[in-house]
């Protein structure tokens, strides 16, 4: 399956949480770019190196990728970079600021060079605290903005580059194609009961 279609098929089911804007955008841009000699188009070296480490260790390598090595953090170069108005890239650059200044009032350091232990207890903090989302209708907001923090937006960010990947949509997930394979003039004994739908 191209990542083309698995990004419509994933943010159709999950429409409630995407703008049009971005859906549209990743519809639209959802190659990246996995050279060794990529640079960034909307981070700077040193913001694509935070993302990366976030990014990480919220999905860090185990027995199935991590999010670096399906490239979430030039996904989400790209993703911002290309659909992001310019007040939308101003406000994630001043969060991503606001971010690691956090860091460095409590560790003397940026997140990307923090430890385990550090980084585990940053997002402990980041995840006390309240937020009320927006609601979305495949794409459309039908409740004004609720109070989400950099931090929880980014990790909707991350969680979804990940798991629309075509690594791990392909390798990891289970994938039953919709409307699937036709098989005719089978009898009803060998497929047992009907499917639910």
């Amino acid at each position: 399956m191209e990542r083309r279609e698995a990004l419509r098929l994933s943010a159709a089911f999950m429409g409630y949480g995407l703008s049009g804007l971005v859906f549209s955008g990743m519809l639209n841009g959802c190659k990246v770019d996995s050279s060794l000699a990529w640079e960034p188009v909307f981070f700077t070296k040193e913001q694509a190196i935070v993302i990366g480490e976030f990014a990480e260790h919220l999905l860090p390598k185990t027995t199935t990728p991590g999010a670096k090595d399906v490239l979430v953090d030039r996904f989400l170069d790209q993703l911002i970079g290309t659909t992001y108005d310019a007040k939308g890239k101003d406000d994630f650059n001043k969060e991503l600021t606001a971010f690691q200044q956090r860091c460095q009032e409590h560790y003397g350091k940026g997140f990307e060079t923090c430890s385990k232990e550090e980084r585990d207890a940053i997002f402990a903090k980041e995840e006390e605290t309240d937020f009320t989302p927006a609601v979305y209708l495949w794409g459309n907001k039908i409740k004004e903005e609720g109070t989400v923090s950099f931090y929880r937006q980014l990790k909707g960010l991350v969680l979804f580059g990940y798991f629309s990947s075509e690594e791990i949509g392909e390798k990891v997930l289970n994938y039953d194609p919709v409307p699937g394979t036709f098989i005719g003039c089978t009898s009803l004994e060998e497929i047992g009961n009907s499917w639910s739908l």
